[in-house]
């Protein structure tokens, strides 16, 4: 083509044609700059099909992120729930005369089971969209306004959880003796000790599963059994506020990344 253009060049020269060699001059530079035009529209084009790209990627890394935490959200509201279907139970063994020591430590280790487990948002693509100028990459501002007020959200709900855990945990291990209010031998029988301990070990312990809470006793677990109650109701209302931002977020971002960006 470079051949062609030099060959019509040269013809005119040696004609002597010089107006229709400034036209065909002209005429070759107007070429040139519309293929650099064109070029540079190819080039910004393909910047920007990128760029579009990479943005529908981190759409979907964030939806991702969240549907994780719906799940460790559900599996903790289920993990509350239990707690809580203890707390009850433990009440309503206290209601009774003399309920058996065993019976009511199972179900109040039951109601702290796992009450102190820390919530951990997966945020790593948002974590990655903060470093440097990669907020830049998502056009949309309503989503990273979103994203913010939702991270914001979990930080402070986590706190609260963590301390209304911590204060359960707190009241459980305030007993000075857990073989007088059944919680060891609850242990041996049901919980940590029955797998962890030999079998020749806990053959020697001496165990009355028929042992009935002092009076002394059943009063400070009817109140701890109450206060058990409370912080898995806390919990569990907590638990649902999270779950009610995840929810938005993941259909938000769901939207987003189904999106096609071309």
């Amino acid at each position: 083509m470079i051949k062609f253009f030099r060959h019509i060049r040269q013809h005119l020269i040696m004609k002597n044609k010089t107006s229709k060699y400034v036209k065909y001059a002209i005429g070759e530079i107007i070429l040139v700059v519309i293929g650099i035009l064109i070029a540079l529209q190819i080039n910004t084009w393909n910047e920007q099909r990128k760029a579009n790209m990479l943005e529908a990627e981190y759409y979907c890394r964030l939806f991702e992120d969240l549907v994780q935490d719906q799940e460790q959200v559900e599996t903790l509201i289920k993990q509350t729930e239990d707690r809580l279907k203890a707390s009850n139970q433990s009440l309503r063994l206290l209601q009774k005369d003399n309920p058996n020591k065993i019976e009511v430590a199972t179900q109040i280790d039951l109601s702290t089971k796992a009450i102190f487990i820390d919530f951990k948002p997966n945020n790593s693509a948002f974590e990655d969209l903060k470093s440097g100028a990669n907020l830049s990459i998502i056009k949309d501002k309503n989503v990273i306004k979103a994203l913010n007020a939702y991270y914001n959200t979990l930080e402070s709900t986590k706190s609260i959880i963590k301390i209304n855990g911590q204060n359960a945990v707190d009241i459980a291990f305030a007993h000075n003796d857990s073989f007088e209010n059944g919680k060891t031998a609850s242990s041996i029988l049901y919980g940590k000790f029955k797998d962890g301990l030999d079998a020749d070990l806990i053959a020697n312990i001496k165990i009355d599963t028929t042992a009935t809470l002092s009076e002394t006793m059943q009063f400070r677990f009817y109140n701890e059994s109450l206060r058990n109650a409370a912080a898995n109701l806390r919990q569990l209302e907590l638990y649902n506020i999270l779950k009610e931002h995840t929810l938005k977020m993941t259909e938000l971002l769901e939207q987003k990344c189904d999106t096609k960006y071309d």
